[in-house]
Protein backbone atom coordinates (compact mmCIF):
# COMPACT_ATOMS: atom_id res chain seq x y z
CA UNK A 1 0.00 0.00 0.00
CA UNK A 2 1.44 3.36 -0.91
CA UNK A 3 2.01 5.90 1.84
CA UNK A 4 -0.79 8.04 0.42
CA UNK A 5 -3.19 5.08 0.30
CA UNK A 6 -2.15 3.99 3.80
CA UNK A 7 -2.77 7.51 5.01
CA UNK A 8 -6.22 7.60 3.41
CA UNK A 9 -7.10 4.16 4.77
CA UNK A 10 -5.90 5.16 8.23
CA UNK A 11 -7.92 8.39 8.02
CA UNK A 12 -11.04 6.47 6.98
CA UNK A 13 -10.59 4.00 9.85
CA UNK A 14 -9.88 6.80 12.32
CA UNK A 15 -12.94 8.74 11.17
CA UNK A 16 -15.17 5.68 11.40
CA UNK A 17 -13.77 4.78 14.83
CA UNK A 18 -14.17 8.34 16.07
CA UNK A 19 -17.69 8.70 14.75
CA UNK A 20 -18.63 5.26 16.08
CA UNK A 21 -17.31 6.18 19.50
CA UNK A 22 -18.85 9.61 19.73
CA UNK A 23 -22.41 10.76 19.63
CA UNK A 24 -23.08 14.34 18.89
CA UNK A 25 -25.70 16.89 18.17
CA UNK A 26 -29.25 15.85 17.59
CA UNK A 27 -28.56 12.43 16.12
CA UNK A 28 -30.95 10.03 17.80
CA UNK A 29 -29.20 7.23 19.63
CA UNK A 30 -30.24 3.66 18.98
CA UNK A 31 -30.56 1.20 21.81
CA UNK A 32 -27.94 -1.49 21.43
CA UNK A 33 -27.36 -4.56 23.50
CA UNK A 34 -23.90 -5.09 24.95
CA UNK A 35 -21.72 -7.31 22.80
CA UNK A 36 -21.21 -10.78 24.15
CA UNK A 37 -17.68 -11.42 25.39
CA UNK A 38 -17.17 -14.06 22.71
CA UNK A 39 -18.88 -12.22 19.84
CA UNK A 40 -17.84 -13.86 16.60
CA UNK A 41 -17.54 -10.47 14.86
CA UNK A 42 -15.03 -9.11 17.39
CA UNK A 43 -11.32 -9.03 16.73
CA UNK A 44 -10.45 -9.95 13.18
CA UNK A 45 -13.82 -11.59 12.58
CA UNK A 46 -14.84 -15.12 11.71
CA UNK A 47 -13.22 -15.42 8.29
CA UNK A 48 -9.92 -17.32 8.43
CA UNK A 49 -6.82 -16.33 6.52
CA UNK A 50 -7.26 -19.48 4.42
CA UNK A 51 -10.86 -18.53 3.56
CA UNK A 52 -9.75 -15.04 2.53
CA UNK A 53 -7.06 -16.55 0.31
CA UNK A 54 -9.57 -18.93 -1.26
CA UNK A 55 -12.14 -16.24 -1.98
CA UNK A 56 -9.57 -13.94 -3.57
CA UNK A 57 -7.76 -16.80 -5.36
CA UNK A 58 -4.64 -15.62 -3.54
CA UNK A 59 -1.43 -17.61 -3.45
CA UNK A 60 -0.72 -16.14 -0.02
CA UNK A 61 -2.39 -13.98 2.61
CA UNK A 62 -0.55 -12.30 5.47
CA UNK A 63 -2.29 -10.55 8.37
CA UNK A 64 -0.71 -7.18 9.06
CA UNK A 65 -2.53 -5.90 12.13
CA UNK A 66 -5.15 -6.73 14.70
CA UNK A 67 -8.26 -5.25 16.33
CA UNK A 68 -10.03 -2.82 16.03
CA UNK A 69 -9.25 -2.86 12.34
CA UNK A 70 -7.50 -5.88 10.91
CA UNK A 71 -5.60 -5.79 7.65
CA UNK A 72 -4.20 -8.41 5.33
CA UNK A 73 -2.05 -8.39 2.21
CA UNK A 74 -3.01 -10.95 -0.43
CA UNK A 75 -0.90 -12.02 -3.40
CA UNK A 76 -3.16 -12.94 -6.33
CA UNK A 77 -2.56 -13.72 -10.01
CA UNK A 78 -3.82 -10.18 -10.70
CA UNK A 79 -1.45 -8.54 -8.22
CA UNK A 80 -1.31 -7.50 -4.57
CA UNK A 81 -4.54 -6.73 -2.76
CA UNK A 82 -4.91 -4.91 0.56
CA UNK A 83 -7.85 -6.03 2.69
CA UNK A 84 -9.25 -4.60 5.90
CA UNK A 85 -12.01 -5.72 8.29
CA UNK A 86 -13.63 -3.85 11.14
CA UNK A 87 -16.58 -4.34 13.43
CA UNK A 88 -17.84 -1.54 15.63
CA UNK A 89 -20.31 -2.68 18.28
CA UNK A 90 -23.20 -0.28 18.68
CA UNK A 91 -22.48 1.62 15.46
CA UNK A 92 -25.35 2.18 13.02
CA UNK A 93 -25.42 2.12 9.25
CA UNK A 94 -26.88 5.63 9.08
CA UNK A 95 -23.78 6.99 10.79
CA UNK A 96 -21.49 5.14 8.36
CA UNK A 97 -23.49 6.55 5.45
CA UNK A 98 -23.04 10.06 6.84
CA UNK A 99 -19.28 9.55 7.21
CA UNK A 100 -18.98 8.21 3.67
CA UNK A 101 -20.93 11.15 2.28
CA UNK A 102 -18.92 13.65 4.33
CA UNK A 103 -15.71 12.41 2.73
CA UNK A 104 -17.10 12.32 -0.81
CA UNK A 105 -17.47 8.56 -1.21
CA UNK A 106 -20.18 7.31 -3.56
CA UNK A 107 -22.70 5.14 -1.76
CA UNK A 108 -24.97 2.38 -3.00
CA UNK A 109 -27.45 0.98 -0.49
CA UNK A 110 -28.00 -2.77 -0.73
CA UNK A 111 -29.36 -5.67 1.28
CA UNK A 112 -26.88 -8.43 2.09
CA UNK A 113 -28.32 -11.67 3.44
CA UNK A 114 -31.25 -9.76 5.01
CA UNK A 115 -28.98 -7.09 6.54
CA UNK A 116 -29.07 -3.44 5.52
CA UNK A 117 -25.76 -2.58 3.89
CA UNK A 118 -23.95 -0.26 1.54
CA UNK A 119 -21.12 -0.24 -0.93
CA UNK A 120 -18.85 2.74 -0.66
CA UNK A 121 -16.28 3.83 -3.17
CA UNK A 122 -13.90 6.72 -3.48
CA UNK A 123 -14.64 8.30 -6.89
CA UNK A 124 -10.94 9.24 -7.06
CA UNK A 125 -9.84 5.62 -6.53
CA UNK A 126 -11.55 2.94 -8.64
CA UNK A 127 -9.13 0.37 -7.22
CA UNK A 128 -10.89 0.25 -3.84
CA UNK A 129 -14.33 -0.70 -2.58
CA UNK A 130 -15.89 -1.23 0.81
CA UNK A 131 -19.03 -3.02 1.96
CA UNK A 132 -20.55 -2.18 5.34
CA UNK A 133 -23.46 -4.10 6.85
CA UNK A 134 -25.47 -3.53 10.01
CA UNK A 135 -25.05 -6.58 12.26
CA UNK A 136 -24.92 -5.89 16.01
CA UNK A 137 -23.03 -2.75 15.03
CA UNK A 138 -21.38 -2.29 11.67
CA UNK A 139 -19.15 -4.78 9.87
CA UNK A 140 -16.93 -3.46 7.08
CA UNK A 141 -14.74 -5.21 4.53
CA UNK A 142 -12.54 -2.94 2.38
CA UNK A 143 -10.58 -4.24 -0.62
CA UNK A 144 -8.00 -2.29 -2.63
CA UNK A 145 -5.87 -3.30 -5.58
CA UNK A 146 -2.43 -2.13 -4.56
CA UNK A 147 -1.44 -1.21 -8.13
CA UNK A 148 -4.42 1.20 -8.12
CA UNK A 149 -5.98 -0.55 -11.16
CA UNK A 150 -9.76 -0.65 -11.44
CA UNK A 151 -9.60 -4.30 -12.52
CA UNK A 152 -10.24 -6.72 -11.08
CA UNK A 153 -13.21 -4.89 -9.58
CA UNK A 154 -12.66 -4.92 -5.79
CA UNK A 155 -16.40 -4.81 -4.95
CA UNK A 156 -17.16 -8.50 -5.62
CA UNK A 157 -14.26 -9.50 -3.34
CA UNK A 158 -15.51 -7.21 -0.55
CA UNK A 159 -19.05 -8.55 -0.98
CA UNK A 160 -17.84 -12.17 -0.96
CA UNK A 161 -16.04 -11.59 2.33
CA UNK A 162 -19.16 -9.91 3.75
CA UNK A 163 -21.39 -12.87 2.73
CA UNK A 164 -18.97 -15.25 4.42
CA UNK A 165 -18.88 -13.14 7.59
CA UNK A 166 -22.66 -12.92 7.83
CA UNK A 167 -22.96 -16.67 7.19
CA UNK A 168 -20.60 -17.38 10.10
CA UNK A 169 -22.65 -15.04 12.26
CA UNK A 170 -25.57 -17.44 12.01
CA UNK A 171 -28.02 -15.90 9.60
Amino acid sequence: MTMRAMGRAALAVLVVATVAGCSGGGTPQTQSTPAAAANILAGCGPVSDQAIAGQLRATSVRRESAPTTCTWIAQTPSGTIDISYSWFSGDVLMRETQVAAQYGYSIEKVVVDRFGAMYWRDPQDPSSCGVTAADGGTVTWWVQNRDRAAQPDPCPAAMSLMHTTLTFDGI
